[in-house]
């Protein structure tokens, strides 16, 4: 990484401000990773390239539900371990989730900075709980160790997500200009 950051490997071009940006070659943002509020936050922040590669290849390209599309590549580009199945399923579950219940919830505490931390602080921790929920499964490869950690957590994450997506009302949609 020196290497390629003093031969401008690494080089971005300038911000806003005029400040040189030395994040091309960066794949991970361990802040983003360890304190996202959000999923899409989470998902942003690790293994950006491959991120941004299946954004534009399979989720901008999907007439139909991209996010689970692009989630269903991710399990396939890994192999086909259910582990695999459950982690990237999951994590769409989850993302599809959280996006609606933001938009439904947010609005409802920024009224003060101290609600605007609780909610913060609430989203930072879902999130942390249900990405490594997520993510342990990547690691269990076979059916019967995913069940089993379903099972050990008597499937709560999927079980409240699925009642807060089902009974969450959906906000409209902001309109794209």
């Amino acid at each position: 990484a020196v290497v390629s950051t003093q031969s401008t490997g690494g080089f971005n071009g300038y911000d806003e401000k005029g400040k040189a940006k030395w994040d091309k070659i960066t794949n991970v943002y361990p802040i983003g990773v360890e304190c996202s509020s959000s999923m899409k936050l989470l998902v942003d922040s690790f293994n950006v390239g491959t991120a941004r590669w299946l954004r534009r290849v399979c989720y901008e390209r999907c007439a139909y539900y991209p996010t689970v599309m692009t989630y269903l590549l991710t399990a396939i580009w890994h192999g086909f371990f259910p582990g695999y199945f459950g982690c990237y399923m999951s994590f769409a579950f989850f993302l599809l989730t959280s996006r609606k219940l933001r938009r439904y919830v947010r609005p409802k505490f920024l009224g003060s900075a101290r609600l605007k931390m609780f909610y913060d602080v609430l989203t930072t921790v879902c999130t942390m709980i249900l990405g490594n929920y997520a993510c342990i499964q990547n690691r269990l490869f076979t059916f019967e160790r995913v069940y089993e950690l379903y099972r050990y957590f008597y499937f709560l994450p999927h079980l409240v997500c699925l009642f807060l997506y089902i009974f969450c009302p959906s906000p409209p949609r902001p309109k794209k200009e």
